[in-house]
């Protein structure tokens, strides 16, 4: 992940929730020492950067890792499809 320099201004971002989860995450706050904003805010960055993996990453165990490099690997003739599209691209710009 690359450093960012610190942003020089902040936006505000209001939600309301019921009372029973502000007490709940006010006290999560007071038992990490954190103020409401800093552990909201904290809670917030976390949970936007793994949306953001989930839909940009993809994650293989092992079984299915080693099968797609097989795949990768294996050496396959073109199938109709593949020199088809291979024609298509050499007809729109007129490369060999």
């Amino acid at each position: 992940m690359v450093a960012r320099a610190p942003e020089r201004r902040s936006e505000r971002l209001e939600v309301r929730v019921p009372p029973s989860l502000h007490n709940r995450v006010s006290q999560a706050a007071a038992l990490r020492g954190q103020t409401l904003a800093a552990f909201v805010t904290a809670a917030v960055q976390d949970a936007a950067q793994r949306a953001i993996e989930d839909a940009e990453v993809t994650r293989l165990n092992r079984d299915d890792f080693a099968a797609l490099t097989r795949a990768l690997d294996a050496e396959a003739e073109p199938n109709h499809a593949l020199r088809a599209a291979a024609a298509r691209h050499r007809a729109m710009t007129g490369h060999a």
